[in-house]
């Protein structure tokens, strides 16, 4: 059993391992391979601030890690592509030192209708890389 695995004082006073629901399958977030940038077509931090929009990114994170991964795909509030979007699809370039082959997607309704964050999921984290305004990361007809 590993050090995170949680414990549990049990009635006689000797300490237990816990088990984890799998069906708890949260999602949690990342900022280790945030890209704040204003280079187009990234938006900073400092952007979003400036629009009165950065308070509106933290109070979609606290929502949506209080929510069932499946939960938040069926309700495409998280929509997961797979490999690194093509050009043809994508404003973005792929960042330095990742691969192109995580599981990629965006979050959506962060402040507004177009904007997303993009990065990539791996296990239950989402790794948060780009901040999009602009619906650029992995464009659609809508």
């Amino acid at each position: 059993m590993g050090r995170n695995t949680p414990k549990h004082k049990g009635r006689n006073g000797e300490i237990r391992n816990v088990k984890r629901n799998v069906a708890d399958n949260y999602i949690s977030f990342s900022f280790r391979y945030f890209e704040d940038s204003d280079i187009p077509p990234a938006s900073s931090l400092q952007t979003w601030d400036s629009d009165d929009t950065l308070l509106d990114i933290l109070r979609a994170l606290v929502h949506l890690s209080k929510c069932d991964i499946t939960q938040l795909q069926s309700s495409k509030r998280i929509t997961l592509y797979g490999k690194f979007p093509p050009k043809s699809l994508n404003d973005f370039p792929p960042p330095t030192g990742l691969s192109k082959d995580e599981n990629w997607g965006t979050l959506r309704n962060i402040g507004g209708q177009r904007a997303r964050i993009a990065g990539f999921l791996k296990d239950n984290i989402f790794y948060i890389v780009y901040l999009d305004k602009e619906h650029k990361f992995y464009k659609s007809n809508h």
